[in-house]
């Protein structure tokens, strides 16, 4: 009898094991997912470079993707249903042939509007080209900037529907490296994401909460920052991304401006989050005084839009 119970609970033991490392084998599956980038009917080619390119950057956090490039294949000129094809069929349909891998995932974002007066319609599309199953997440915006801010969990949720991920929704997001860190820009920059304005020569100042954002200036440069927040908005700082640019100083003639090409520290922000909603605090720039050029501390105030 003791050596039957022995012989069962050893039996009980190895069958665990063997479940926990199947389990762990499904946890560090590899997909190869192949990123299209976004078909839309917007003209505005500058502010599409950096949606997708946002977009990319949140595929490539995940760590059990290994996502690849595909923007500047050439099928999507043939796509010319993007205002019915929701599902997305009919460009799956053409890259059915290119992608051949086991456990591939085809990735595209769908986003149209009507008419110029009309709300924007965003849809993530995933398709694993091994089983067959599609996973879209679809939304219509008021505003263009409001497809940024929301995109990062929608691209999760997706990509492990697709996959067939038990963890879903939350199981990509905890995959995200540095995603836990308490005063990193993930929960931090929860309260600041979305659209802000103040600068004076800046048309607009999108904040995202993966840590990233941009700023586009009235002379049509556009600026890519990284933002960093504490939880309580005591601390925050953005800081430019982009090499120089003589067009993210407006204020200094420009052929002054390019001696310093070489030399100029990158535009940092140094703000905190009053109880009125506002952002407050330090630019750290360059500025013309007579004919030279000096670094300065300007005073900044942002208000949400």
């Amino acid at each position: 009898m003791v050596k039957g119970k022995l012989l069962s609970k050893m039996i009980f033991l190895l069958a665990l094991s063997l479940f926990a490392q199947a389990a762990g084998f499904a946890q560090d599956k590899k997909f190869s997912l192949y990123y299209y980038g976004v078909v839309t009917n917007v003209n505005d080619q500058n502010m599409l470079n950096i949606t997708q390119d946002l977009f990319f950057a949140q595929l490539r956090g995940i760590s059990w993707l290994e996502a690849q490039d595909m923007r500047d294949d050439d099928i999507k000129d043939s796509y010319k249903q993007i205002q019915t094809d929701e599902s997305g069929d009919a460009f799956f349909g053409l890259v059915q042939s290119q992608v051949k891998a086991e456990n591939s995932i085809v990735f595209v974002t769908r986003i149209f509007r009507p008419r110029s007066d009309e709300k924007w319609q965003c849809s993530f599309i995933a398709k694993n080209m091994s089983t067959g199953t599609v996973a879209s997440k679809g939304k219509e915006y008021d505003s263009y900037y409001k497809i940024l801010t929301d995109a990062k969990v929608l691209i999760q949720s997706v990509v492990s529907q697709a996959s067939g991920n038990s963890d879903s929704d939350g199981g990509a997001a905890q995959k995200i490296p540095g995603g836990s860190r308490p005063d990193a820009a993930e929960g931090g920059t929860d309260n600041i994401a979305g659209a802000w304005g103040g600068e004076r020569d800046a048309s607009k100042i999108i904040l995202l909460r993966s840590g990233r954002g941009f700023i586009v200036f009235n002379n049509g440069a556009t600026m890519n920052v990284t933002v960093s927040a504490k939880e309580d908005g005591s601390s925050i700082k953005i800081v430019q991304r982009d090499k120089f640019n003589a067009s993210f100083y407006p204020d200094i003639d420009r052929q002054t401006i390019l001696n310093y090409a070489d030399s100029a520290p990158p535009i940092e922000w140094n703000l905190t989050l009053t109880k009125s909603g506002s952002l407050v605090g330090k630019k750290k720039t360059l500025v013309q005084s007579g004919g030279a050029v000096e670094p300065a501390s300007v005073d900044v105030a942002w208000t949400k839009k």
